[in-house]
């Protein structure tokens, strides 16, 4: 990641962005005690047809005011959210559609897929939803939200209109709330750098865990029909009498737990080992073999980018902080990066271009780059020589070959010159015979 974006988010979380977290986890955690001990007070049994005797439940009373309130106000919080978010997305998609409207009135019609992919742009802006709505957790607390409505409205109604289906249906209502409801609070831990890789893990073995979900009903759907045509209503078989047990019972057989493997084989002993060897080797051994293989290849995946997961985990929740918390941003100076941070003076070591502790995934691939620059800078040098090699033996073989070639040009001068000297002498010795014979023609008549 940027350092410089490193070092921003380090700065807002020293400033205000450690304390938002702290507030809003405190908030929740607390949120979380107060629905938990009233779903408890609420199991409490008594023979009295009244849920609530007073005074002496006084505390009960408080516990889910109390509850209430926090309730309300963390509702009160996700409205503003997503008034904010709808107000964000508005605006965007005015100034987006503004810009995309001047480059229609620019395009040209020799180019007609410009204008295409333009008004392509435009329906996918109007289509597009905003960031509140993107973010799972936000999703998550409105279905722990309307958990809590439910639960309480039956719990009202069971206080107003005792009975006994009410006081079973509000049990289990909130023996579930409370799972969901404790499960919310990794929303705010994640904050936290030692605890935001292994909520970004969850998340993502949420994915896998519906993989092998549909692959195990793949074979779980239809081995629980075999073992019903075989064992299903039997007496001899009590934990396959019902469509129920049966269903529970091939979960134990995955599990590799306690079935009834020697009444099904009283029942027909061919079918017995046969379908519960398959459906061992299929659900236990493939199934539960291939999950672990996927929750290991996600854990190695985040755990490689912990650092990154943790700050952007981290980022999240300061922006979290400013939307939904502006009081506790005004109680700081909103000048403070401009004023201290622009220059910002840091330590710096001339060796360790980046600090280990938020860079750890930049040192890696600063070393790498070394590397990588050293193999390709040995590499130049050994062309750069293999090339100065070259060099020098064409010019070697250049100055041989114009040696050769002056040496070629001297001995044809000389051939010349000779050739021209035996002319010369030819000439001498011609004019010297033509001499001696006008003498001899020239002397005294006798």
């Amino acid at each position: 990641m940027n350092p410089v974006f490193l070092k921003l988010i380090e700065v807002k979380w020293k400033l205000y962005g450690r304390l938002g977290a702290w507030l809003l986890l405190i908030l929740n955690f607390l949120f979380n005690v107060f629905w938990t001990t009233v779903a408890i007070s609420v199991s409490v049994s008594r023979d009295s047809t009244h849920r609530y005797i007073l005074p002496q439940d006084w505390w009960r009373v408080l516990l889910v005011v109390l509850a209430l309130l926090l309730t309300v106000e963390e509702v009160r919080r996700e409205v503003q959210d997503i008034r904010r978010s709808r107000r964000k997305l508005r605006l965007w998609r005015r100034w987006a559609q503004r810009r995309l409207h001047d480059d229609l009135r620019c395009s040209h019609p020799m180019w007609p897929q410009e204008r295409v992919f333009l008004l392509d742009k435009n329906k996918q802006i109007d289509t597009m939803r905003g960031s509140y709505s993107r973010d799972l957790w936000n999703v998550f607390d409105w279905l722990v939200y309307s958990l809590l409505a439910v639960a309480f409205g039956v719990h009202m109604a069971d206080v107003f209109h005792p009975s006994s289906s009410l006081h079973t249906a509000t049990l289990r209502l909130f023996s579930v709330t409370v799972i969901f409801l404790w499960l919310r609070l990794m929303k705010h831990v994640r904050a936290f750098r030692l605890m935001g890789p292994f909520i970004v893990m969850l998340g993502n073995i949420v994915g896998d865990v519906m993989r092998f979900l549909f692959l195990y009903a793949e074979i779980f759907i239809p081995y629980a029909c075999s073992f019903w045509i075989i064992f299903g209503g039997s007496a001899s078989v009590p934990s396959m009498q019902s469509v129920p047990g049966l269903l529970y019972s091939l979960y134990r057989i995955t599990l590799v737990d306690e079935y009834e493997y020697a009444a099904m084989a009283t029942v027909d002993s061919v079918m017995a080992p046969l379908l519960c060897g398959t459906f061992l080797a299929a659900s236990s051994v493939l199934c539960f073999n291939l999950l672990i293989a996927l929750l290991t290849d996600t854990f190695q995946r985040v755990h490689d980018n912990s650092q990154a997961n943790a700050v952007m985990q981290q980022a999240a929740v300061i922006l979290q902080v400013e939307e939904s918390m502006p009081a506790l941003r005004r109680c700081y100076d909103n000048r403070f990066i401009s004023n201290h941070c622009s220059p910002l003076a840091d330590s710096h070591d001339a060796e360790d271009t980046t600090n280990p502790r938020y860079h750890d995934e930049m040192g890696r691939i600063n070393a790498q780059i070394k590397v990588c620059l050293r193999k390709t800078s040995s590499k130049i040098l050994f062309k750069e020589k293999f090339r100065k090699v070259q060099r020098d033996q064409n010019q070697t073989q250049m100055d041989q070959n114009q040696k050769q070639t002056n040496q070629t040009q001297t001995d044809q001068n000389q051939d010349q010159e000779l050739h021209m000297i035996r002319a010369e002498l030819q000439q001498l010795r011609t004019l010297v015979q033509q001499l001696l014979q006008n003498r001899t023609d020239s002397g005294p008549q006798i």
